[in-house]
């Protein structure tokens, strides 16, 4: 086979790694294909070449390998160029193979690096986001905590214990602070209330239960409640919790489950 028709098949390279050779073609460039080497790697190369630039903003950026082989066909002017005589109907044109192999060093290295700074720019902010957060919600602790050690410290503020009646571990702590007529309710280990139940508080004035807020608690047992108003009046002896239907009952529906003096 000529020197000039090895040149002539080995032009057709592209055009055959695009499937843009007609039937008669490919089967004659394909005899001819296993007989180069060189033309082998050509095909191989364009095929690379085409998948890496469709992926290249998603993909990794081609291999320095590649790089340096395809550059160094641009720069030996080795960019292929289809026959003139008879083109395929629908080859690719050669200038853009040589806008494509001149480009795609460029192209993938971008593409790559802007996938990879999208990241870690999305993981930075998400990072951030989350310090913030995190850092809004123990600030909100921090300033819920201290304004309620500022209520528990007021002058007038008065303490009493409920005691459970029948288990002694569950308890709460009750402060009453008279001059406002307010009323706060800590509880520990105090185990939720089973499903369709609250926890409701009732003062006891005058001998007779007056209903207050419902509550239930925490998975650790812990529950507060704050800004629980005081009935008007004199005659509260004790404050007290029972178990009573979900939305809390004008009357107790159970036994006392914790009780305990509240002075007058």
């Amino acid at each position: 086979m000529s020197e000039r028709h090895d040149t002539s098949m080995q032009e057709l390279a592209a055009a055959y790694a695009l499937g843009a050779l007609s039937p008669e073609e490919a089967k004659a460039f394909e005899a001819y294909l296993v007989t180069s080497p060189e033309t082998q790697r050509e095909v191989a190369e364009y095929r690379e070449v085409g998948a890496m630039l469709a992926t290249a903003a998603r993909g990794p950026a081609p291999t320095d390998d590649l790089k340096a082989r395809v550059l160094e066909r641009v720069a030996a002017g080795k960019v292929v160029s289809l026959p003139q005589s008879r083109p395929p109907r629908s080859a690719v044109p050669p200038t853009m193979w040589a806008a494509l192999a001149a480009s795609l060093a460029l192209a993938t290295w971008l593409g790559a690096s802007l996938y990879t700074a999208r990241g870690q720019l999305t993981a930075r902010t998400a990072a951030e986001d989350s310090v913030r957060s995190a850092l809004a919600a123990v600030q909100g602790r921090l300033t819920e905590r201290e304004k309620t050690l500022n209520w528990i410290l007021e002058p007038g503020i008065e303490l009493s214990v409920l005691n459970s009646t029948g288990n002694a571990e569950p308890k709460i702590q009750f402060f009453v602070n008279r001059p406002r007529q307010l009323a706060m309710v800590h509880a520990f280990n105090l185990g939720q209330a089973e499903a369709g139940k609250v926890y409701q508080l009732w003062f006891i004035q005058n001998g007779r239960p007056v209903p207050s807020v419902t509550f239930n608690s925490e998975s650790d047992g812990h529950a507060m409640v704050e800004n629980i108003a005081v009935p008007a009046g004199t005659g509260i002896t004790h404050a007290a919790v029972t178990l009573e239907p979900a939305g809390g009952s004008q009357a107790p529906t159970s036994a006392v489950l914790l009780l305990g003096e509240v002075k007058s």
